[in-house]
């Protein structure tokens, strides 16, 4: 029933097969088509995986270069603390100036403790011991500030007791020191 219909169908005139500039259009139209394709499948494919692979080692070299970066800089932190270490020579000093610390603070300090052991490598952990007795908002206060002094100091222990009003401190204190 469809075929008759299809087959009596009237094309117009511009829209002919055997119109050679419909033919030509056509042609031309598939022509560039099939250019398109293979351009496509040549360049434009194989650029986008290599565009892939060149951004990924620029975020790898750029990830390097920020490591390599933050080396030297650790390097040079490093080397400034090396520098500003004490020697053997200087724990005296050390000692001292948190005796003076404690007192400015009016803790009374009994005798500091230490002992330099010898040495074989480049450092050397001391371990003292520092009493002090005194108000309570004071030897909070000296604990800040021995945490947050310039000197390579660190608590290793802290012990606290209170007597009749007075807080009795016993800390342990570690230093690096350069050997000799």
């Amino acid at each position: 029933m469809w075929s008759r219909f299809i087959t009596g169908m009237r094309m117009s005139a511009w829209c002919k097969w055997n119109d050679k500039r419909l033919r030509a259009a056509l042609l031309s139209v598939a022509g560039l088509l099939v250019i398109d394709l293979i351009l496509y499948s040549t360049i434009i494919a194989p650029s986008a995986s290599e565009l892939s692979a060149v951004e990924a080692r620029y975020h790898m070299l750029r990830k390097r270069h920020a490591e390599a970066v933050l080396v030297n800089n650790q390097k040079k932190a490093f080397s400034g603390l090396i520098v500003g270490m004490p020697t053997q020579k200087d724990m005296p000093l050390l000692v001292k100036s948190l005796v003076q610390t404690a007192r400015q603070l009016n803790l009374s300090v009994s005798s500091v403790k230490y002992d330099i052991p010898q040495s074989s490598g480049e450092f050397t952990m001391l371990a003292f011991s520092f009493p002090a007795e005194g108000q309570y908002g004071n030897v909070k206060r000296f604990i800040y500030d021995v945490e947050t002094s310039d000197c390579l100091v660190g608590i290793q222990e802290l012990k606290i007791d209170s007597d009749n009003g007075m807080v009795k401190m016993e800390m342990k204190l570690i230093a690096y020191i350069k050997g000799q």
